[in-house]
């Protein structure tokens, strides 16, 4: 029983050449495996148009790569450590703000830079940003300038004097920044710039869509989308706002006032000026395309004080409320309640073909119904219907591609779907709330064959539809029973449909005996199964681990098997876990931890015959210490029991406490049981004399994470260590000739 043929429609551009009729394409969450979903079309729930009326000037707020918020307020810049938010946040627990700049000389920064000039507040603006290098940018429209900070160092940069001969009304009133790209919009006249801590202003092109635009409107925010464009949102008389970006038309979206770009995807989300008397703030959302935008679910950000919003990990959207910072959650639509979607030709290349089964994956939430209805034939007559775009749809088929037939007519779909207990390809699960909807197609042998999928909501739901799967080929079970006993007419039809119900039993059995090979491979194992098909090799997977890395430890755990108890394995080992979500994509790259045994750093030997009791004294580590006696009751210990069989790892980055756990563990398990380590992250602070070797313990990245050095104060362990260090020189003690030696 050979596995038969399939046409199917996953992607947004096969779903978005059918007919549709109050329906929609949108893209589903990352993690799953379909890029879009097929719903009912929507509004948003409350169609009232935004207010500015009373709202405050929203002045901005920014990220660090340490996730921490900075918010731009009239005289100061407040900071507010959030966390990854991609855990969630608890505002139970939340730090309170730090005012890392204000017009008051404090202990954050140092005052004489930052004091402001007579009769001229501080920040008066409304631009802030953060490069990659945690670079702060502050648009400060009382001096007509942008300050550059630097958020480790905390020191300041540079001034940039965005006021010119040629233009000296030059404002800055708006910034952005993506990666290392950083954006300023200005006033009088209206202008983009280039910003950079180290090079001069430069100019960018104006919007091409700013033309169209009428007379007096002006920029008044900007953001970078993912793919590196710049979007602007101008404003105008009477609350007037329009979305600006590259060759495409304006998009009208009056009463915005902010706008922000997410991080994982380039969807803008705009901002009313604050929240309504019911505390709800609906934030719209739209996509920007190749050739336009798109309309997506907005979001709600109850309570929102109207101060600006903040693009934070995981796509997530930030804003500021009268008790403290939040997140953004799904706002509330109200769905058609009823839309049909209608499928382009299949051509199974058969006369007179008799289709199989009709898969559908979709979720149907109680109150929602979803029906099929399909059509064939045997002959090529001209498309009747004309095609009818989705509405929002997150792209768009290609114009020089001729589109597929549609049917002459209309199709009702009134044909019931069963749904399957399992799913019907090998051995992966679907997505949680993801079911398989079968059906057989109800039509007499053709050709060709359109299908059309009936959607039914309350306005509060819809039924999602993920994939669509079609048999090419019926099963062949009544054609090898006598024709006295198959009949004809509905007799013939019937037993076909009855005989249907066994073969998908046994097609499926059949293909899952086929693909058993599927079970074995760690790259498309089910997730349940991933234990067991480590325990075949000895090991226990941790659920600590993401499952991308359970699956490439799974793939490479023979290799380090082999290998076990070197510093390669151990290094992959780590590499394999730091890698995290990424473990499975060979391009990405993350900073491989760096293991150093402490024997190849002891330094220059003592010259042993010179003097025996300064010989004595002499300690091999990472460099030589001479002429420091040994405290009282202190045994001189023979120089290799400092350093042999010892080791120490240094992670790359900042580690929390669930990962330094994990990595203590793997060292622990994968080292040899003789050695011993010490574990260094990139926040355990430089040590000289302790550990600090170029090319192999540093790290050198945006001007350091670690507090400045302070005489006589800090922790010994974390700030710069003057004087004697555990090992070392100690400059101090050395003695020519007795305890030390040249060359």
């Amino acid at each position: 029983m050979p596995e038969r043929p399939v046409s199917a429609v996953l992607t947004c551009d096969q779903w978005v050449r059918g007919r549709h009729e109050d329906t929609a394409v949108e893209a589903v969450p990352p993690g799953t495996p379909y890029p879009v979903a097929l719903t009912l079309t929507w509004q948003d729930a409350d169609p009232a148009p935004w207010s500015e009326a009373g709202g405050p000037v929203p002045r901005g707020s920014a990220v660090d790569r340490l996730c921490r918020v900075y918010r731009l307020d009239r005289r100061s810049v407040a900071r507010l450590a959030v966390g990854d938010v991609r855990d969630g946040l608890d505002y139970a627990r939340m730090p309170a703000e730090v005012t890392v700049i204000g017009a008051d000389p404090g202990p954050a920064l140092p005052g004489a830079e930052f004091s402001p000039r007579p009769g001229v507040p501080v920040m008066e603006g409304a631009g802030i940003a953060v490069d990659a290098d945690d670079r702060l940018f502050l648009a400060d429209g009382g001096r007509r300038e942008i300050t550059v900070l630097d958020l480790w160092s905390r020191r300041l940069l540079r001034r940039i004097p965005v006021a010119s001969s040629g233009h000296p009304a030059r404002t800055p009133i708006g910034l952005a920044a993506r990666n290392r790209d950083v954006v300023a919009v200005v006033a009088g006249p209206p202008g983009l710039l280039s910003v950079s801590a180290r090079r001069e202003l430069a100019e960018l092109p104006a919007p091409d869509g700013a033309a169209a635009l009428p007379a007096g409107a002006a920029p008044r925010r900007v953001a970078i989308t993912v793919s590196g464009e710049v979007v602007t949102l101008w404003a105008g008389a009477g609350g007037q706002a329009w979305l600006v970006a590259g060759g495409r038309a304006p998009l009208a979206v009056d009463g915005a006032r902010d706008l922000v770009v997410s991080d994982d995807e380039d969807l803008v989300v705009l901002a009313p000026g604050r929240a309504d008397d019911g505390g709800q703030a609906p934030l719209h959302r739209v996509l920007v395309t190749a050739t336009g935008w798109v309309r997506t679910q907005p979001l709600d950000a109850r309570g929102y004080d109207g101060r600006g919003l903040v693009a934070l990990a995981g796509g997530r959207i930030g804003y500021w409320s009268a008790s403290g910072f939040r997140l953004a959650v799904a706002g509330r639509v109200r769905y058609a309640p009823a839309g049909t979607w209608l499928s382009y030709r299949f051509d199974s290349g058969v006369a007179g073909n008799r289709w199989g089964r009709v898969f559908v994956d979709a979720c149907v939430p109680a109150g929602t119904d979803l029906r099929v209805a399909t059509i064939t034939t045997d002959d090529e007559y001209e498309t009747g219907l004309a095609p009818r775009p989705p509405d929002p749809a997150h792209c768009r088929p290609d114009p020089a591609t001729a589109g597929p037939a549609l049917p002459p007519a209309a199709l009702t779909a009134t044909g019931p779907l069963h749904r399957r207990g399992d799913e019907p390809a090998p051995w992966w699960r679907l997505p949680p709330g993801t079911g398989v909807l079968e059906a057989p197609v109800a039509a007499p042998p053709g050709r060709y064959l359109w299908l059309a999928l009936r959607l039914t909501g309350d306005h509060r739901r819809t039924p999602s539809v993920r994939a669509l799967r079609i048999e090419r080929q019926a099963h062949t079970l009544s054609r090898r029973l006598p024709a006295v006993v198959v009949g004809d007419g509905e007799q013939a039809a019937f037993l076909d449909r009855f005989l249907g119900l066994f073969d998908g039993l046994l097609q499926d059995l059949q293909v899952r005996s086929e693909r058993r090979d599927l079970l074995v491979d760690p790259a498309v194992t089910p997730v349940e199964a991933l234990p067991w098909l480590a325990s075949f090799l000895g090991l226990v997977l941790d659920d600590r681990w993401a499952e991308p890395a359970r699956r490439r430890l799974i793939a490479e755990v023979n290799g380090l098997y082999r290998r076990r108890g070197t510093l390669g394995a151990i290094r992959r080992y780590l590499e394999i876990y730091l890698a995290g979500d990424r473990a499975l994509d060979d391009r990405a790259r993350t900073p491989a931890p760096v293991l150093v045994e402490h024997y190849r750093l002891r330094g220059l030997g003592p010259d042993l015959g010179a003097d025996p009791v300064g010989s004595g004294r002499s300690v091999l580590g990472a460099g030589l210490r001479v002429g420091a006696p040994y405290p009282d009751g202190e045994v001189a210990r023979p120089g290799l029991d400092s350093s042999a069989h010892r080791f120490t790892v240094v992670v790359p980055r900042p580690l929390s406490a669930e990962q330094t756990a994990v990595v203590r563990q793997i060292l622990d398990t994968e080292r040899p049981a003789h050695t011993a380590y010490e574990l260094c992250t990139v926040d355990s602070g430089i040590r000289v004399g302790r550990g600090f070797h170029l090319d192999l313990t540093s790290v050198i990245g945006p001007t350091g994470g670690l507090r400045p050095a302070v005489l006589g104060a800090g922790n010994a362990d974390r700030d710069l260590l003057l004087g004697g260090p555990a090992t070392g020189i100690a400059v101090e003690g050395a003695r020519l000739g007795a305890g030390a030696r040249i060359g």
